[in-house]
């Protein structure tokens, strides 16, 4: 098969699974038109590409992935012809049918002769088509449009502090005062906790969730400034499992995939190309916009990978763990299903 119909075929495959990219490229209503057919043969072995009923009246559909020619409009009026073949022999609904011809350009001559044939010539651009397609395919599909918060803590364990004086139901004023610590820290703390799944605010209050209550209470006899292993494997589990909870379990199990696919060039991956890449998939290429600001959010979500375990940076360069491997497949498969689920 070769490039052009390479093409064809994929502008044809997205007006057949996104219709309302078709029924812009018509200039109709997308709750107007519905499928019949695709790539229907005919007895003459040919294939007509698309046939869609537009309220009372059937629309068949030529398409090229190139300039008008004229023998588009013989190919198109065989299939024309074939269909009213079909109509006549109760194998076809009997409905006015509109020929319609798809091509990338066309000149005025081209439109005149198509008028004059009784054919509609419309022009579309390949490059808008594929664009809308995955416009469309992202609005259905969430996690392509996560995208980290610039609120954050250096290190996950920053937020233990918080949560302890928290559980004992002190106050956000309270726990600025006893922690000596902004508001706009404490605050990101708290926000990191809530993204992280261990507290909701409820009419201005935090209260911790089933998670939060199972991490304070996996505390060991001997209070600690920072998490215990119990506790980091509580919340590495709970990433792993719901790596759409938030910008930040998405961001955290980013950094492992992120990882995964630089490593087929070159293990262990170097930091440096590992920043630029993580900084571009996550789309933050046009925020972070400064070194600083690339360095700061990076810096972030790899220690919060290292801190659960899912990765081990020495010196330069950034290792797998054995639980950041199961974490990648999980975290593969899961957004393999909801890809899937998009387009359903």
């Amino acid at each position: 098969m070769n490039s052009l119909n390479i093409t064809e075929k994929v502008i044809e495959d997205i007006f057949s699974s996104d219709k309302s990219i078709l029924a812009k490229t018509l200039s109709l209503n997308n709750s107007d038109i519905s499928f019949i057919a695709r790539q229907m043969r005919f007895k003459n072995d040919k294939k007509m590409d698309l046939l869609y009923l537009h309220r009372n009246e059937l629309l068949l559909i030529e398409l090229k992935a190139v300039p008008f020619y004229k023998g588009i409009i013989t190919q198109i009026n065989e299939y024309y012809n074939e269909l009213l073949e079909l109509q006549i022999k109760s194998k076809l609904i009997k409905a006015n049918i509109n020929r319609i011809i798809l091509v990338t350009s066309a000149s005025k001559d081209n439109y005149l002769l198509c008028q004059n044939e009784n054919i509609k010539l419309i022009e579309f651009k390949i490059e808008d088509i594929l664009t809308q397609y995955y416009h469309n395919f992202k609005e259905l599909s969430a996690f392509l449009k996560i995208q980290p918060s610039n609120r954050g803590v250096t290190r996950l364990y920053l937020i233990k502090s918080t949560l302890d004086l928290l559980s004992r139901k002190n106050s956000f004023n309270d726990i600025c005062k006893l922690q000596n610590l902004t508001r706009n820290t404490i605050h990101n703390r708290l926000a990191v906790a809530s993204l992280m799944g261990l507290i909701v605010k409820n009419n201005k209050e935090y209260e911790f969730t089933d998670l939060g209550k199972k991490i304070m209470k996996a505390e060991g006899k001997i209070l600690n400034d920072r998490f215990n292993t119990d506790q980091f494997e509580l919340i590495s589990n709970f990433v792993t499992e719901n790596p759409f909870f938030s910008q930040i379990t998405f961001s955290i199990l980013s950094v492992v995939d992120t990882v995964f696919i630089l490593s087929k060039a070159d293990y262990p991956v170097k930091y440096e190309y590992f920043q630029d890449f993580f900084v571009r998939s996550l789309g933050k290429d046009k925020t972070w916009k400064t070194s600083k600001a690339k360095l700061t959010g990076t810096y972030h979500f790899v220690n919060y990978a290292e801190e659960l375990g899912f990765i081990q940076r020495f010196e330069n360069f950034i290792f797998f763990t054995p639980k950041g491997i199961k974490a990648l497949l999980i975290f593969q498969m899961n957004r393999s299903i909801k890809l899937i689920n998009a387009r359903n």
